[in-house]
């Protein structure tokens, strides 16, 4: 097993995930840490996902207006920059309201995003559990 940061992974969750179960859903990953962001999203492009990275949520609302909208948002909560995750959270229900949204944090609570979130993932998460949870909201919708 490999603890980086807040996720744990083995040699097996980078093959492990099926390669057309996303039915190539488009994810944007917002993560400051740049090893866990591109974990993260290496994950979900072995699972067949389209993958879309932003380093802070300022960035992610800049790839939001100039793009088309994701499937799915995967946003950090504690990033640097004038808008944090729980922020952009707000922001998408509001201006995107169909689009899912998967919370993880290594401090805030799952409380703490009720309303905000349609999934909350404490670190460290396994990948499998991040690609589970974004396929289950992709065939909920």
């Amino acid at each position: 097993m490999v603890a980086l940061g807040f996720l744990r992974m083995t040699v097996l969750d980078t093959y492990a995930a099926e390669p057309d179960a996303c039915a190539r859903p488009m994810v944007l990953v917002v993560e400051d840490e740049i090893l866990i962001r591109m974990m993260v999203s290496e994950s979900l492009r072995q699972a067949g996902c389209e993958v879309v990275e932003a380093a802070s949520a300022d960035e992610a609302l800049e790839v939001l207006e100039l793009s088309a909208s994701p499937d799915v948002l995967v946003t950090d909560v504690k990033m640097p920059g004038s808008v944090d995750g729980l922020e952009l959270a707000s922001r998408v229900r509001k201006t995107l309201p169909g689009l899912k949204v998967v919370i993880t944090s290594g401090h805030a609570l799952a409380q703490n995003t009720f309303g905000l979130a349609d999934a909350f993932l404490a670190k460290p998460f396994g990948l499998d559990q991040l690609v589970g949870q974004v396929r289950a909201l992709v065939d909920a919708a």
